[in-house]
């Protein structure tokens, strides 16, 4: 071999590294599921997407690209401006496309519906489930962190693969019943996935009110199921949260000093630092 061509496989080897390097350092497709405590109230269930807008807005705030996918049987698909909009699910079986499934709401935020809310009980079969996690899957790689909002099927799972497979937030309240439904809702899942982690958002509650919370189930968890919780913030009762909804804005563009401006800005950076540390050392 002569010196130019050991010179040109060697710069092409280091090609291929550098390109293989700049792969494994790009942060991982986010996908977080958040599902609310089933004895949550039923106005809380109806705020659920006030509150993942908000976050969603947040997150964009600070940079990221985000998309919220609504795949629970509680939330209204009004809520999120898409009723009348195709599923994901009609993507996967190829009667619409992509573009007509994603919608940009008056807020600007992009959301799409996984399923028809009576869909979302019933388990997929495999060759549904397959296509559907293939749409998914390439969603997640187009955007740097998914909100789903999510509900459990009759299998006590969330309908995807993808979604059982990424990180899962409970959504509870200082309510000790929805204390106690969030620890069953974390026994479910556990009973079909094996044990795994979870992340833990506080409703309706100050900072300090919701660290009490989470140390209680924290504990419990831990004793008993040998699980591990993770802290990512509080929704405190902010009367500025109404305001903003009101005016069709999140309340972090309305009120960005109000004090659940704040809050979710602690959660959005909680989930960004995450996402910072999501990569692979080299």
């Amino acid at each position: 071999m002569s010196s130019s061509e050991s010179t040109q496989q060697n710069n092409f080897k280091d090609d291929q590294a550098a390109g293989l390097r700049r792969i494994m350092a790009a942060p991982k497709p986010r996908v977080v599921s958040i599902i609310a405590a089933a004895s949550i109230s039923a106005s809380a269930v109806q705020d659920q997407p006030r509150m993942m807008t908000n976050l969603a807005a947040s997150i964009r705030s600070q940079g990221g690209e985000v998309l919220i996918v609504l795949a629970s049987k509680a939330s209204r698909e009004l809520s999120y401006e898409l009723d009348n909009t195709p599923t994901l699910f009609d993507v996967a079986n190829q009667t619409v496309t992509l573009a007509d499934a994603i919608k940009s709401t008056r807020q600007g935020l992009s959301v799409a519906k996984l399923l028809l809310n009576n869909q979302v009980n019933i388990p997929l079969d495999n060759e549904a489930g397959t296509a559907l996690n293939l749409i998914f899957d390439g969603l997640a790689r187009d955007y740097e962190i998914v909100l789903v909002d999510a509900t459990l099927n009759d299998d006590y799972m969330l309908p995807l693969k993808t979604l059982n497979e990424s990180e899962i937030l409970i959504q509870l309240t200082r309510n000790p019943e929805s204390i106690k439904d969030a620890y069953t809702l974390i026994k479910q899942i556990c009973s079909q996935l094996g044990r795994r982690s979870f992340g833990i958002i506080v409703d309706d509650a100050t900072e300090a009110q919701a660290q009490v919370v989470f140390k209680n189930i924290a504990q419990v968890a831990k004793r008993f199921m040998q699980i591990e919780l993770e802290f990512f913030g509080a929704i405190p009762k902010d009367e500025h949260l109404s305001k903003a909804a009101k005016l069709g804005r999140s309340v972090i563009d309305a009120f960005p000093m109000a004090v659940a401006s704040t809050a979710f800005k602690q959660i959005a950076q909680r989930l960004d630092h995450k996402q910072s540390h999501a990569v692979v050392a080299h």
